[in-house]
């Protein structure tokens, strides 16, 4: 850990005394008198002459400066001391910066890579990686980047020197199917496939670059190996590309006719391996849709940006690409991921927020009860703090960019008119951002936004999620900001008392001076205010209430009487497989789920039930050990009826969830009618009951086949 201690009370130096033991060669004696009186980084120069690299760093750490700590164990070769200092050094990234700046002058661009990719540098990074002939890691980085050409020029240099690298050879052939060119990339997924961890993904997309190709019977051997391991795909090309890809012809469904033009069903698609599902939204500059990545089977959010001509689209495409980049080079659990930047679409590849955002939870004007604003607060700041330190500030925090997965986690997002503090960017982007949360500051474009500019922002929404209502409700927004006093909670809702009101009118300053300066000060602020906590057990439901219960089902000021789960009764729903489970509304993230009571010896099943994840397969949202039960998913649809079977698509479906939960080390052992909910999209496979030790996989897939046509 780095010394961080304040230093001793200084004293006066002595200079010419100083020079005198220097002269004599007193190092030690001199570097003691310069530590006495605080001066750190003079006393470290000194251990640094005669050798005390140990020494100089400590003093290098007492004067918060780790990019000379880092210099000093360079010079040092202290593996333990550089190990260490290069952790600390990634929540400090303009120090990062400096270190590897250092560790290029001696030589080692690989320490250099790494402080740059932990600083957010990524095209640097990848600069260096190169040249330290670390391959894998500048080509992982071009493709982060969306320089996918980059990349796979560095995966065939990769296999030029290890031609047995599955890994590469599967990166090189994904890449080359993306621009479809299908021969070379089965080329490199033959490889691919002789490697046992690459090759489940290689023989996947190998078989649709050998349809594509017209290679009927090469296509049919890739799929007869993927179906050695996993009997349940489909035992037709056509089958498996129609399962795999949404579409029977695959890749052949991205072709164009001799005049040029896009087969009919492209719009589909994007890239030739996501497929669109079903739009989630458009603005001004784009639209965001909800797409099935075939190659990783996996549901993933994709945002494309509309790009017009001439100078306005020029800086839309580079607002984009620097969304792609940031939120590329951050990895937290509060900020929503970003797998992939294509740059010809152009489009971003993120986690699928399937939770919502806090936009559509305020839609109903009404406030949310204080336990629940302050777990999505203390969300939303510790994504912010992860921003703030790679030196961003977001300036567009709004609720529709405060995201919530499927199991409730609080993710901000939307990084398209992000500032880098670093790019000496000028004020003309200041009004970018949304009037409604914009800072005074934004507005006259008079200073550099800073962590102060998002935590206006972040009062704007202690103060609507609090009320329902916004505490400058405009419409001139601009005058507001700039010269109205905001309203406080206690004005919008009498019953909060002026608990949050001192907060409120901190966080909402016009003056950022006179506002928190960081997430962590504003936590300090929150934690001395009592934020009620939630109750995770069932409440019973209200006699005037049903399925349709709002979000607030409990004043705010009643808030000990919360429960986040309260029982529900809708005749619209099939009941459930189990007489003991609970339908219930969970709301805080205002859904229906199932409550499960779940037995001790049960958790470990359900937990690798969790994380065998499948979108056929019923979700476990949370496991409430305290309170005895699972909390699942409740899929709407109806169960397979006595005199109807499954078609090939659901029997598919089906499959690939006992597939997920077989790989997980589970074996369902009820698999029957009552556990299958159809809607007119997918089939799902309920979780059972209880898992019996004695049940076996080859069972289930028997069951299956029993079900289906």
């Amino acid at each position: 850990m780095s010394d961080t201690r304040p230093a001793p009370a200084a004293e006066a130096v002595d200079e010419s005394a100083l020079a005198a033991l220097l002269h004599e060669g007193r190092h030690a004696e001199a570097a003691a008198r310069l530590e006495s009186a605080g001066a750190w980084l003079r006393a470290a120069d000194v251990h640094a002459r005669v050798w005390r690299h140990a020494d100089a760093v400590r003093c290098a750490e007492r004067a918060g400066r780790l990019d000379e700590a880092w210099r000093h164990a360079l010079a040092g070769e202290d593996r333990g001391a550089l190990e260490r200092l290069r952790a600390a050094l990634l929540a400090e990234p303009s120090q990062a910066r400096v270190a590897a700046g250092h560790a290029t002058a001696r030589g080692r661009p690989l320490d250099a890579a790494q402080l740059h990719e932990g600083a957010g540098d990524l095209d640097e990074a990848a600069t260096l990686y190169e040249q330290a002939g670390a391959l894998h890691e500048a080509a992982r980085l071009r493709v982060s980047l969306g320089a996918l050409r980059e990349a796979g020029r560095l995966y065939e240099r990769v296999l030029a020197e290890s031609p047995d690298d599955g890994e590469a050879a599967l990166a090189l052939g994904t890449i080359l199917a993306r621009f479809g060119r299908h021969e070379p990339a089965a080329r490199a997924l033959q490889r691919a496939a002789k490697s046992s961890s690459a090759r489940p993904a290689a023989l996947r997309l190998l078989v649709a670059c050998l349809d594509a190709l017209g290679h009927a019977h090469g296509a049919a051997s890739a799929l007869d190996a993927l179906r050695a391991d996993d009997a349940t795909l489909p035992p037709t090309v056509a089958a498996y590309l129609e399962q795999a890809f949404g579409d029977a012809r695959g890749f052949r469904a991205l072709a164009r006719d001799a005049s040029g033009q896009a087969g009919p069903d492209a719009s589909r698609w994007l890239a030739g391996r996501y497929r669109v599902v079903r739009p989630l939204g458009a603005g001004a500059t784009g639209r965001v849709v909800l797409a099935h990545d075939a190659f990783h089977d996996r549901e993933v959010a994709i945002k494309v940006l509309h790009v017009a001509d001439g100078a306005q689209g020029r800086d839309a495409f580079a607002r984009f690409a620097r969304e792609a980049r940031l939120a590329a080079a951050i990895d937290h659990p509060n900020v929503v991921r970003v797998f992939e930047f294509d740059p010809d679409g152009p489009f971003l590849v993120m986690e699928a927020m399937l939770g919502g955002t806090l936009e559509a939870r305020l839609a109903a004007g009404e406030g949310l009860s204080p336990d629940v604003v302050h777990a999505i607060l203390e969300g939303v700041l510790a994504g912010l703090a992860a921003v703030h330190r790679r030196g961003v500030v977001h300036r567009d925090l709004k609720p529709a960019n405060v995201f919530f997965d499927a199991a409730g986690a609080v993710k901000v997002g939307d990084f398209g008119v992000a500032h880098l503090a670093d790019l000496g960017a000028t004020l003309t982007g200041a009004m970018l951002g949304t009037l409604a949360t914009m800072a005074p500051e934004q507005i006259a474009g008079g200073q550099a936004p800073t962590a102060a500019t998002d935590l206006y922002a972040v009062g704007v929404l202690l103060v609507r999620m609090l009320t329902g209502a916004l505490p400058l409700p405009g419409p001139d927004f601009v005058h507001q900001h700039l010269e109205v006093a905001p309203a406080l909670p206690s004005a919008l809702r009498p019953a909060l008392g002026d608990t949050y009101d001192a907060l409120a009118a901190a966080l909402l300053a016009k003056d950022p001076a006179a506002r928190p300066q960081s997430c962590e000060a504003l936590r300090t602020a929150m934690a001395a205010l009592p934020w009620p906590a939630l109750v995770t057990h069932v409440a019973s439901p209200p006699a005037s209430r049903s399925a349709s219960i709002p979000p607030e089902a409990v004043s705010a000021a009643e808030p000990s009487a919360q429960a986040r789960y309260v029982a529900v009764e809708d005749a619209t729903r099939v009941p459930a497989p189990d007489a003991a489970w609970t339908l219930a509304r969970d709301l805080v993230l205002d859904r229906l789920v199932w409550l499960a009571p779940r037995a001790a010896d049960a958790l470990a099943a359900l937990r690798a039930c969790a994380a065998a994840d499948h979108p056929t397969l019923q979700a476990v949202f949370d496991l409430d050990v305290e309170a005895g039960h699972a909390v699942l998913d409740a899929p709407a649809g109806a169960p397979l009826s006595p005199d109807v079977r499954l078609d090939a698509a659901q029997s598919a479906q089906l499959g690939a969830a006992l597939a997920s939960l077989h790989a997980a080390g589970v074996a369902h052992g009820r698999v029957d009618r009552a556990h299958v909910r159809l809607d007119p999209a997918r089939a799902v496979l309920l979780l059972p009951a209880s898992f019996d030790p004695a049940a076996r996989t080859d069972d289930d897939l028997v069951a299956l086949r029993a079900l289906g046509a």
